[in-house]
């Protein structure tokens, strides 16, 4: 077993001192321990896989790729791990995936999946959904489903998120009329153990009478001894925003639909104009989604700068190209040297930033219009909070007073934060939950002094001044006494699902712990 430090020492020595041997063992080594890749030089007592970084180091890696080796790998491990987590795209910035167990990699299960309709009720049209493995990315899906076709109901503004991942973080995309991705999920297949460390496979669905599948059908094709259904309002809305803690995400059923078009238009406004604005939009039946990015600094008078993008239905063909500033804002040199002249007055090179993604009447195909684009390969760290949609100029009013203050001690935010819309939610821990959403991003390019310390001033703000919702993908420093509090309504049916679905703690993690979760369950 190769230790993270050894890793680092023999490339090193690769580097210094090229052979064939050093080469062969080097690939030896990772052919063995593929995670050694992600090894953090600057700390390597830190696992890191992306964005995500976890203080100590898993005791195992999975890497399975099908749910028949990852059943296998449960039951090899489960007389001695202490835990299992699940790890999709490792784009996250929270502690969901963390783990001192037993990490399951999850991103060789992502293919498309037999859609199992024989075993549907009569009245199902299998026309309308796709099935695949817990570790496929949106990028993947939709370029599978394009022969098709068809596409997804909804997406988030990044093509290399997984599916899995981002339903059970609370994952969106923009839109009143649009749920977050959870919402277009009707069937969840979760391999976890039930109290007598079995390994099971559950699929779980809606209530019977709005169900997929026939039971009697189900139970002819399946072994009761592995495979269970459950058709349960309770265990369903717990288990499409889960964050982990329910078991792993083996297998996914989601609605789709046929391709569409949308036109993007984007222009530089004030939020005392946007506001309203946006308010008028979200009336017209033509609009399909409405998404704001603000500078949070004020430079030209009272109301700061704003870029809004109103995407529209149409029936026309793509046609067109998006503002420089998205077809260019990726990583490269000059956004390396434009994150280093922002100094610590960021207000104005923000201005610009969003002057160069305005552009109007652009035609593109969905999976391309809801996608950020080069933007996305930015390196930040960043927090998003969901609250009631009315408030939206109430928060700004009162946000950005703090952030100008923040910056007086040193905590800036050096990108524009994000305004994005979604509809309520029934899960129970759905950022969404019972009430249609704001959700407020600030991303923080990476290097920036006090990221972390300024992220969480403004969470912890979000939580206690406007019962704010963390993302669950993102820096989140809720605590026991804020969970409870603002997610009050939902909490008792999430922990009696809980319960049922993680009944040893097997699926628990350092999320369960901040939460409390596993002590509310044991009461």
């Amino acid at each position: 077993m190769t230790t993270p430090q050894q890793y680092l020492d023999l490339v090193a020595a690769v580097r210094q001192m090229p052979s064939p041997a050093l080469t062969l063992q080097l690939q030896q080594v990772l052919a063995a321990q593929p995670e050694l890749a992600d090894t953090d030089p600057k700390n390597p007592t830190h696992y890191r896989h992306h964005n995500t970084v976890m203080p100590a180091w898993p005791a195992n890696f999975l890497h399975p790729r099908s749910e028949g080796e990852l059943i296998a790998m449960l039951e090899a491990q489960k007389g001695t791990a202490t835990s299992f987590r699940a790890m999709g795209d490792g784009y996250g910035f929270a502690n969901a995936a963390a783990t001192t167990g037993c990490l399951v990699q999850m991103s060789q299960m992502n293919d498309l999946l037999e859609l199992q309709a024989e075993n549907f009720n009569e009245d199902i049209d299998e026309d309308d959904f796709v099935r695949f493995e817990g570790g496929i990315t949106f990028g993947k899906l939709n370029d599978a489903l394009a022969f098709t076709g068809k596409t997804v109901c909804q997406q988030p503004g990044f093509r290399d998120l997984t599916v899995a991942g981002c339903a059970s973080a609370g994952g969106h995309g923009s839109g009143l009329e649009l749920f977050g991705i959870a919402g277009y999920i009707e069937a969840i297949e979760l391999v976890n153990f039930d109290a007598q460390r079995n390994v099971r496979v559950m699929r779980i669905e809606r209530s019977v009478g709005q169900a997929l599948t026939d039971p009697l059908k189900y139970a002819a094709t399946h072994d009761p001894k592995r495979y269970v259904l459950k058709q349960d309002d309770t265990l369903f809305h717990a288990a499409r925003c889960g964050q982990g803690h329910l078991g792993i995400l083996s297998a996914i059923t989601l609605r789709r639909r046929d391709q569409y078009v949308l036109k993007e238009d984007r222009w530089l406004s004030t939020w005392a104009d946007a506001w309203p604005r946006v308010q008028q939009m979200f009336t017209n039946p033509s609009v399909h989604s409405v998404h704001v990015w603000i500078n949070p600094y004020l430079t030209k008078g009272a109301s700061p700068t704003v870029l809004i993008t109103r995407l529209t239905k149409t029936g026309q063909p793509p046609w067109g190209v998006r503002g420089a500033g998205i077809l260019f804002g990726g990583r490269s040199v000059l956004t390396d040297i434009a994150g280093a002249l922002l100094g610590d007055n960021p207000g104005p090179g923000i201005d610009s930033a969003l002057g160069m993604c305005a552009k109007m009447d652009v035609w593109l195909r969905s999976t391309q219009a809801l996608d950020f684009g080069p933007p996305n390969e930015l390196a930040v760290n960043a927090a998003s909070v969901g609250f009631d949609a009315s408030r939206g100029d109430e928060v700004l009013q009162k946000l950005l007073p703090l952030i100008a203050e923040w910056k007086k001690t040193g905590n800036l935010i050096t990108s524009p934060i994000g305004m994005r819309w979604v509809r309520q939610s029934g899960d129970f821990l759905s950022p969404q939950y019972q009430r249609d959403t704001i959700m407020l991003e600030v991303p923080i390019l990476a290097g920036t002094k006090n990221a972390v310390a300024t992220l969480d001033l403004y969470t912890n703000f979000m939580m206690d001044t406007f019962d704010g919702r963390p993302h669950w993908g993102q820096q989140n420093p809720m605590t026991r006494a804020q969970f409870e509090a603002n997610y009050a309504t939902g909490l008792p049916s999430f922990v009696s699902a809980f319960k049922e679905l993680n009944p040893l703690g097997l699926f628990d993690g350092p999320l369960t712990k901040q939460l409390g979760l596993r002590d509310l369950a044991n009461g």
